[in-house]
């Protein structure tokens, strides 16, 4: 529910071109899109869920006390009714007016693309907080408002949550916040009210989870937030990718590239990378500097570069921006190092899909250590795309285990041999059904200088089949690396000592 708390809202000013029926004019002090909470002299917004029924939700919203309706198509009513193109848009709109247009008060940076949109709103988050000591964000992760952080992040969240947090962030004297925009949130349209100094695209590349039609879908929903840049807004997006860079040559917005292989405006290029961290030569204009992060692998290193971009656009010192980046030592279920994991490092991956496990798995390979791969079964994937993690699986770790704690035994057991199939040598993967021992199992075999990779869950938690206990990898591997017996060898012992000769004794 949104309410104004300064003064009513005049949709016909707001909405020009609607058509008002039953009235001259409508004032909004309130805007309702379910029927959870009932407030008299509401203004109802009916069709946002295009399967309900339109005429039964009007006579529901007048019974509820509603004054008026916000709707796309003329209802029968005995209400006055704004009639507007796009109810979904209009009902975004309003509430930021609702909220008394926060997005007004601080920069805004939304972050969009098909994959890494996390991890690129949390370093550019990390970054304008080393700048400005505070700063909101909204992500899957979490959310804060500048004041409070560990805030719940709906990857859904409706215009109406939208614009309370953000009016919540700006109440609080946030200087700038990080919104980003889920799959949901694009075709739901529910930051269509909201006004960005930036836009950050991190890509148009296809997954397990976005086929060509929900691809074209995020490339309509990008011309849309385009539209939505402030007067001085710029497009700050990822050169190395081939798609959106035939975007952005469609469209031609006002814009500044980062890349790690192409040419462009801010570009990084790789110095080193050991077990643990990587190091990159930042350049921005006629600066260069260098960064190092513990954040592993090309696909982070691009992120980098992104949030880089940004604090470039806002006229950023590079060795600001710089520092900001570096504070971000870790991201939860990202390639994340488990705690104490000296001699084996053990990472936890999110990576469900095989074009993300193939990503975490080359980040690891670049050392050229062996590698011990925990994998979830993927969750509501065809055989094809089953099979495909499968091949990933086999050609990129040196031992395979896999496991699987989403579905019951029979289901889970086909969704096995999916992965299976896509195996040359499948006898060569073992196949451990609960992921706790499977875990163990790993770290307990693991041989000094290889390293293990837990990959399906992230930071989700999932269920212990013998206790029904909820864990997460990053808890149990802890815990298993710390009841592990000291080895009877270290590394260190293994290496020769070299002894001085004193002279014969008299």
């Amino acid at each position: 529910m949104s309410r104004n708390s300064v003064a009513a809202v005049s949709l016909r000013k707001l909405f020009p071109t609607a058509q008002i029926v039953g009235a001259d004019d409508i004032r909004c002090d309130y805007c309702l899109a379910s029927f959870d909470e009932a407030v008299q002299d509401c203004v109802f917004a009916i069709g946002l869920d295009s399967e309900s029924d339109a005429a039964r939700d009007t006579i529901e919203a007048i019974n509820c006390g509603a004054k008026a309706i916000l709707t796309e198509q003329f209802l029968p009513s005995s209400v006055p009714q704004c009639i507007v193109p796009d109810v979904r848009e209009a009902y975004a709109r309003l509430c930021q007016e609702l909220a008394g247009k926060p997005c007004e008060k601080m920069l805004t940076i939304g972050v969009v693309g098909t994959h890494g949109k996390t991890t690129a709103a949390l370093l550019v988050s990390s970054m304008l907080k080393k700048i400005g000591n505070q700063v909101a964000y909204y992500t899957s992760l979490g959310a804060s408002n500048g004041k409070d952080a560990g805030l719940v992040a709906h990857p859904d969240a409706n215009a109406d949550h939208l614009a309370q947090w953000l009016k919540s962030s700006a109440d609080n004297q946030t200087p700038a916040a990080v919104i980003e925009l889920s799959d949901e949130m694009l075709r739901s349209h529910a930051a269509s009210g909201v006004e960005f100094d930036v836009v950050l695209f991190t890509g148009l590349r296809k997954s397990q989870r976005i086929d060509s039609l929900q691809a074209r879908g995020v490339e309509n929903a990008m011309h849309r937030i385009v539209g939505q840049l402030k007067q001085h807004g710029i497009v700050v997006f990822n050169a190395d990718d081939a798609r959106l860079n035939r975007w952005i040559e469609r469209h031609q917005p006002h814009s500044i590239s980062y890349g790690l292989d192409a040419v462009a405006d801010v570009r990084g290029k790789r110095m080193s990378s050991m077990p643990g961290e990587q190091s990159l030569m930042l350049s921005a204009g006629n600066c260069v500097m260098p960064l190092t992060s513990l954040l592993l692998g090309d696909h982070n290193a691009r992120h980098m570069l992104g949030a880089a971009a940004v604090g470039y656009a806002f006229g950023l010192e590079l060795f600001e921006i710089v520092q900001g980046i570096e504070r971000l030592r870790k991201i939860p279920g990202r390639m994340q190092r488990v705690p104490n994991s000296v001699d084996c490092p053990v990472l936890v991956d999110s990576a469900d899909q095989a074009d993300r496990l193939a990503v975490a798995l080359h980040a690891m390979s670049k050392h050229g250590s062996p590698i011990v791969c925990v994998a979830e079964v993927p969750e509501a994937a065809t055989p094809e795309q089953m099979a495909a993690y499968g091949r990933v699986l086999e050609r990129s770790a040196s031992r395979v285990i896999l496991t699987q704690s989403r579905q019951s035994n029979r289901s889970g057991q086909k969704a096995m041999w999916q992965v299976l199939d896509g195996c040359e040598y499948p006898a060569s993967i073992q196949i451990v059904p609960n992921r706790a021992t499977a875990i163990e199992l790993a770290i307990r075999s693991a041989e000094p200088g290889e390293q293990v990779l837990l990959a399906g869950w992230g930071a989700n938690c999932w269920t212990n089949d013998q206790t029904k206990e909820l864990k997460s990898d990053i808890e149990f591997a802890t815990t298993t690396i710390a009841n592990l017996p000291p080895r009877t060898r270290s590394v260190m012992s293994q290496v020769p000592r070299l002894r001085l000769f004193g002279g014969a004794k008299n």
